[in-house]
């Protein structure tokens, strides 16, 4: 009876830091939209009005709606098809690089002819792709999408289902362990990067090899891994003009060409990225009183919207969305820790991992740091793709929650719990 009553105890007990960590991270998230929609507004209502404010309200509504069906699909429906969502994805990216294939052979004249071709007029010529990247499929009345988003919640999906439903003998085993999952997951990496995406390339391997490391899988295959990884990444970077000049401008600022500012590549928005955040001192400037979002800094409601808020706000302004994210992350992983089933420790902590940590590169690229990405701040920039999949992402959670909540009442209820003194005196 008394071990009863202690089990029940430790339940409770977990259903309360259950609780606890599910209502830090609802609150963090929320905390973190507001903040983005506030400098949405704040670095675009100068120039465009509430363009991009209305857009961003519709795309994070789109997310919620996304977030609550994916919160209410059975577990066991998403682990059994989550190779299927995988595969979707991958079609549609190959279908992208086919585009740029032929774009780059047939001319763009031919591709944009095609559906869904993402295309831009340059010069007064209409051209296939978008800032010379084919990542969008682009839909009718305008509606562009982005699938290596959504292709990063697929590969975590997939290999939390893999990894989670091995034992750990299967999980260590190079074959099994390695090369069974990697090669889905290689070729969805690979159809990323051939749509010019190397940074979402990279952070979506950061969060495979994150995932690998928390299943279990030998440290000496990751590390392989890792060597071939970095060796890859280095020969891209050496291969292309502007990453080559991105990086030699981060590296050496001084050594930047007259046409590299035109083209505004290379250091050009790093320089004005650190302009805005030396302005912004301590405290900030002040709300809707920065001066580099006025047509000076390139992509000042995407990419670089942290540097616009550290203009406005300050260092203060910076550290406490710092201070969000590592929340969000503590958060996620104070989960993971309660849950009863691998898989869903793995979903948590994988995105433990990728959102936090594709948020510190964004804030060390605006702030100096690493060259630049390209890689937005989640929740707090704008994108449409973005905000649709980290609102999934959290709708992940909300069913691990919901799903770990049942599971943690179901064992308590199942308790026998009996008082510790049975009187029989009356």
């Amino acid at each position: 009876m008394k071990r009863g009553n202690e089990n029940t105890r430790d339940i409770d007990d977990m259903l309360k830091s259950l609780f606890i960590y599910t209502g830090l991270l609802l609150l963090v998230t929320v905390l973190l939209i507001s903040i983005g929609l506030i400098m949405i507004a704040s670095t675009t209502s100068t120039s465009v009005g509430m363009f991009f404010f209305n857009r961003q309200l519709i795309w994070i509504g789109v997310g919620l709606v996304g977030g609550v069906i994916i919160s209410r699909i059975p577990p066991a429906f998403l682990v059994k098809y989550s190779h299927l969502f995988l595969i979707a994805l991958c079609i549609a990216l190959t279908y992208l690089f086919i585009l740029r294939f032929i774009d780059k052979v047939c001319g763009s004249e031919i591709a944009t002819k095609l559906p869904l071709c993402p295309s831009e007029i340059v010069n007064g010529k209409l051209r296939g792709g978008i800032k010379g990247g084919f990542r969008w499929l682009v839909f009718p009345m305008g509606v562009s999408i982005q699938p290596s988003e959504f292709v990063k919640i697929a590969i975590l999906l997939f290999l939390a289902s893999y990894y989670g439903t091995r034992d750990d003998e299967t999980i260590r085993s190079f074959y099994k362990g390695i090369v069974v999952p990697m090669v889905p997951t290689g070729y969805a990496l690979l159809a990323i990067f051939f749509g010019k995406d190397l940074s979402q390339t990279v952070i979506t391997a950061m969060m495979v090899g994150a995932i690998m490391f928390l299943a279990g899988v030998k440290t000496r295959y990751l590390t392989l891994l890792c060597v071939i990884a970095a060796v890859a990444a280095i020969c891209l970077v050496m291969t292309s003009d502007m990453r080559r000049a991105r990086v030699k401008g981060w590296l050496k600022p001084q050594s930047q060409t007259e046409q590299a500012k035109l083209d505004k590549t290379s250091r050009y928005q790093l320089k004005l990225s650190e302009m805005a955040l030396g302005g912004g001192g301590m405290l900030g400037r002040g709300f809707m009183k920065s001066i580099m979002k006025n047509n000076y800094l390139p992509e000042a409601h995407t990419d670089f919207i942290i540097a616009i808020l550290g203009e406005e706000f300050g260092l203060f302004g910076i550290l406490v969305v710092m201070v969000l994210y590592t929340l969000f992350m503590l958060s996620l992983f104070g989960i993971s820790k309660l849950c009863v089933d691998r898989i869903s420790m793995l979903i948590c902590q994988g995105i433990g991992v990728l959102i936090p940590f594709q948020a510190l590169i964004n804030i060390g690229v605006v702030s100096g740091f690493f060259p630049t990405t390209g890689l937005t701040a989640p929740f707090i920039s704008y994108g449409g793709s973005s905000s649709i999949s980290l609102l999934i992402c959290m709708g992940l959670v909300s069913n691990v929650c919901i799903n770990n909540m049942s599971i943690h009442s179901t064992s308590a209820q199942s308790e026998t719990v009996l008082p510790r003194k049975l009187n029989f005196s009356n």
